[in-house]
């Protein structure tokens, strides 16, 4: 379908324009910053030039540094080497200048003492002799040290010949040419020891040459290469921190704008400091200023009718009445926007409504009351059915309908019709509903043509949506009011035909029983056994069809009180009293089952008192505990106990009999309600007794309560209010 004359449907929020708030640009905005006057020229040095030439001089010296590192590391690695293989050389020099020695000391000591074990020393010596000469030699790594070793091996050789371990020590000469020749071979081994010690310490100083030049080699590169990031660094602080810092301060002043609020003129940068990149920085800044105060301006708008959607929501759902919710929402709207009419008309079976509510900005008057501005409406749109039918459609597709001018749309006539006589400029139309069927439409009149912005329309869909559920709320409040007036009217006329009925009945049984009672004294004449047995009979149900009419005509005048506040309870009742009166009526009654027992000592029932009527608790108290006998076995117990709890008193009623079923322990507490069990079994009763009991006790200020289990027996607690005027020692609960 088309739309002619711009109508403009929005099926997203955002299909409405917002207004750009304060245009593009702003009086108080520097000239300079406009994007029509942008100097995009650069002169000067670029940073990027300056810190590209810096890097590399800084590359070509950090790699000067690799290479010399790399070259102290190679020659340092190669002098620690040299060193090592030295002192190897040098320990096993020593060790066999250590063994050779071994082997005299020995040899000595054998010729002195003739010992096998001295002479055994110095020969394991002599055969490791050739092992420790082979580690020597092959540590040799120049001509002189090898001369030096084959002299001192020669010199081994000639003092092992001339050694003989059987000669004695008187043969003088023999035993001097053996000394000399280890005094050579000491000699020699000690002038290989000093050219190895030599030598080491030779290494051990090119070692530390290499490891100082490196060092000296890499300061001196690492302090060239300082040198020119410091001198960049400052050359680069001069040409950027004292733009970056107008840029900085343009910065802070757009983010603490003052109170949280967009500024009203926008910060501007010089674009004509700096490098060609901190001007292009600062004409960007000037376009993000400008769109930083429109976004603000946004954003503050949208806040704003963001709460003003919570506030209004709010006073439409506290309204239960159709009409007040309608007025509260169209006055807020047209109070808080620019707006000059708002109103509502509701959707109907029969079709579109007249305007159910209305608002206009003085002075326009009313649509329904002609006058300067406004027109009355002409005709009764309800009959209409294409407004109906596009109201549904609008809805099903969560849509709102812009009209940002008064030239015709694809709105239904009847849905605009007040637009000429209300020189309306823009409208927007917002349909009423929540789930699939919507209420109503909610209309925004505009005084002049404009577009929509997206807060106005979240704002109105948000009220149309808080409208729609105060119109169903307000439905099942008129519903529920209904319901609980014919609730009201059913219950009284309840109770007045219990009354009524029970009343009626109690003439005609009296009667009844007056001359059952003279049948049976033999006024009328001797009575036969089977007719006396026949008048027992009749004379049982009357007593049961009295109890029962008494019973109802006690329900008729407790209920009520039992429901509300209740009559204030004036007398006093002890509670060993009422037990005792309780036990003698069931024992004295004829109601087969179980056997009544007061499991609890008649001394710790002495002072107990409750507020309330003798009669009334009795009554209660004997409904439980004739329930209880009834629905227990022949021959079982029925206990019956008395606790005292802090400002309460609480009679327990406890017995082993049929129970009640799961799940209809509360509904027994209804009237004429039985358990289905009891039912099932023809148990006597007509379902009065707990209904009477709990109304009694809730009468007196107290509670009934049940726990059963169905086959295993039931639990009866009520609870009444404890008179604390006994004796204070006299505390704690019965077991």
């Amino acid at each position: 379908m088309g739309r002619p004359g711009g109508a403009r449907r929005a099926p997203d929020v955002d299909r409405a324009h917002p207004p750009r708030p304060g245009g593009d640009t702003h009086p108080d905005t520097h000239p300079a910053a406009r994007p029509a006057s942008r100097p995009r020229g650069r002169t000067g040095t670029s940073v990027g030039a300056r810190l590209t030439r810096a890097h590399g001089v800084v590359v070509v010296l950090l790699l000067l540094v690799g290479v010399s590192g790399a070259g102290g590391l190679l020659v340092t690695g190669a002098s620690r080497a040299h060193e090592t293989q030295l002192r190897r050389l040098e320990a096993a020099n020593t060790a066999l200048q250590l063994t050779t020695a071994e082997a005299d000391a020995a040899l000595r000591d054998y010729r002195d003492t003739l010992r096998p074990d001295h002479l055994e020393a110095y020969r394991q010596s002599v055969r490791t002799l050739p092992a420790l000469r082979g580690d020597v030699e092959s540590l040799l790594t120049d001509p002189l040290q090898r001369s030096l070793f084959d002299e001192q091996t020669r010199l081994a050789e000639v003092w092992l010949a001339g050694t003989d371990p059987d000669r004695g020590a008187a043969v003088v000469a023999a035993a001097t040419a053996e000394a000399d020749a280890f005094d050579a071979l000491h000699e020699a081994n000690e002038r290989l020891d000093v050219l190895v010690r030599h030598q080491r310490d030779e290494a051990t100083s090119a070692e530390d040459r290499a490891r100082t030049g490196a060092l000296v080699v890499t300061a001196l590169t690492l302090a060239a290469a300082l040198a020119v990031v410091v001198t960049t660094g400052v050359r680069t602080r001069h040409a950027l921190v004292d733009p970056l810092r107008a840029l900085v301060d343009v910065l802070d002043a757009l983010r603490t704008a003052p109170g949280g609020r967009a500024q009203r003129a926008t910060p501007v940068a010089d674009p004509t400091r700096g490098p060609g990149e901190v001007r292009a920085v600062a004409l960007a800044l000037n376009d993000l200023a400008r769109e930083n105060r429109r976004l603000l301006q946004a954003a503050e708008q949208s806040a704003h009718l963001h709460r003003l959607a919570g506030d209004i929501g709010r006073q439409v759902r506290d309204q239960l009445v159709a009409d007040d919710a309608l007025q509260v929402a169209v006055t807020r709207l047209g109070e808080e926007l620019d707006v000059a009419r708002v109103r509502v008309r509701l959707l109907t079976g029969s079709g579109v409504t007249p305007i159910a509510q209305q608002w206009a900005r003085p002075p326009l008057a009313p649509l329904d009351a002609p006058g300067p501005g406004g027109t009355a409406v002409p005709g009764d749109p309800s009959g209409a059915p294409g407004a109906a039918e596009w109201l549904r459609r609008l809805h099903a597709g969560g849509e709102v309908h812009a009209v940002p001018g008064t030239t015709p749309s694809e709105v239904p006539r009847e849905l605009l019709d007040d637009l000429p006589g209300a020189r309306a400029g823009a409208a927007l139309l917002v349909p009423i509903g929540v789930g699939e069927a919507p209420h109503g439409l909610l209309t925004l009149v505009g005084a002049r043509a404009r577009d929509w912005s997206v807060p106005e329309v979240e704002l109105a869909r948000s009220v149309a949506v808080d409208l729609a559920r105060a119109l169903v709320l307000a439905g099942l409040y008129r519903a529920q009011e209904r319901l609980l007036g014919e609730l009201r009217e059913v219950e009284s006329v309840k109770s007045d035909l219990l009354a009524t009925v029970s009343h009626e009945l109690r003439t005609p049984l009296t009667s009844i029983a007056g001359y059952l009672e003279l049948l049976r004294d033999g006024a009328l004449g001797e009575v036969p056994e089977d007719v006396a047995a026949v008048l027992g009979i009749v004379e049982r149900n009357t007593d049961r069809l009295r109890s029962l009419i008494e019973d109802l005509l006690l329900l008729s005048r407790v209920e009520p009180l039992a429901a509300g506040p209740g009559a204030p309870v004036r007398t006093t009742t002890t509670v060993a009293d009422l037990v005792a009166g309780v036990a003698r009526t069931v024992q004295g009654g004829a109601t087969r089952g179980g056997t009544l027992r007061c499991t609890t000592p008649p001394a710790d029932l002495t002072g107990l008192r409750t507020r309330g009527d003798a009669e009334h608790l009795h009554r209660a108290v004997l409904a439980v505990v004739d329930n209880a006998v009834k629905f227990s076995p022949v021959g079982s117990l029925v206990r019956l106990r008395v606790e005292n709890h802090p400002g309460r008193v609480r009679i327990v009623v406890q017995d082993n009999g049929m129970g009640i079923p799961a799940g209809e322990t509360d509904a027994v507490f209804a009237r004429f309600a039985r358990g289905s069990n009891a039912t099932a079994l023809a148990v006597p009763g007509a379902g009065l007794g707990l209904t009477i009991a709990r109304d009694l006790v809730r009468l007196h200020g107290g509670s009934l309560d049940l726990e059963s289990v169905e086959g295993q027996g039931t639990t009866a607690r009520l609870e009444l209010p404890l008179l604390e005027d006994r004796d204070p020692a006299r505390t704690g609960g019965a077991p």
